[in-house]
């Protein structure tokens, strides 16, 4: 009965190593399928002259399972990654960035689901953003007041590269605008990003680090600056909400 029971024991161990391993693989095919992202430089249209909702809806959740994949190596399901996430420290400092996505599409939004804010002061009770006026925000450029900490599926990042010195003018940056009376409007045209007349939210983001000497955007070189596309190599996550 001991043999019997030692046998199983073994048994056991092999399939829960079998069942990582498998984990593992399914991962690192993830990691594979994201290596040669579907990216174009310029805008994709659809033959009849339209822009490609499907293609940059494929992109966004393809940018978003290369950023699960790189910050989360570990199984998250475990009870103890569960704790540690229920429980996530708000540790931002000025210059920090809080991104949440999802990879759907909603409409015109189809490449900017999701929101982004630089951090003010630390812990993200103060942040500037851009919002379009609904549920209680007014029109482009504003400060957002302890917006952040109680949401859920939210990231904390921070800038790899980032110095002081930079972290100082990308908060700078910010402010400047967001003082700028009369206020900077939201920007309805996603496909812009270039401009500073006007902003939306992970736009706004992009242009304080750039003014700051540093492109965080996943892909530079294009028009369109997502919230997912924030989570590039140049980002470190600091910690993930997900209740």
């Amino acid at each position: 009965m001991r043999k019997f029971r030692r046998l199983l024991s073994v048994i056991a161990i092999i399939a829960m190593f079998a069942s990582m391993s498998t984990i593992v693989s399914a991962k690192q095919s993830t990691l594979d399928e994201t290596e040669n992202l579907p990216y174009s430089d310029s805008i994709v249209y659809t033959p009849d002259g339209k822009v490609d909702a499907a293609y940059y809806e494929n992109l966004q959740q393809k940018i978003i399972s290369e950023f699960d994949y790189r910050n989360k190596k570990t199984i998250t399901n475990s009870s103890f990654q569960r704790e540690i996430q229920l429980n996530a420290v708000h540790n931002t400092i000025p210059g920090d960035v809080y991104v949440s996505f999802t990879g759907t599409t909603s409409g015109i939004d189809f490449a900017l689901v999701g929101h982004a804010s630089l951090v003010e002061t630390a812990g993200g009770i103060w942040c500037i953003s851009s919002w379009p006026e609904k549920d209680g925000h007014v029109n482009g450029v504003q400060y957002e007041y302890n917006y952040w900490p109680g949401k859920n599926k939210i990231y904390g990042l921070r800038v790899k590269d980032g110095t002081s010195t930079s972290r100082a003018a990308a908060v700078k940056a910010a402010r400047d605008y967001v003082n700028t009376s009369p206020r900077i409007p939201y920007n309805w045209n996603f496909l812009n990003k270039f401009t500073t007349s006007s902003f939306y939210c992970s736009q706004l983001v992009w242009r304080c680090w750039k003014t700051a000497g540093i492109d965080i955007d996943r892909f530079p070189y294009d028009t369109v600056v997502s919230p997912a596309e924030l989570t590039g190599p140049k980002m470190i996550e600091l910690f993930y909400v997900n209740n």
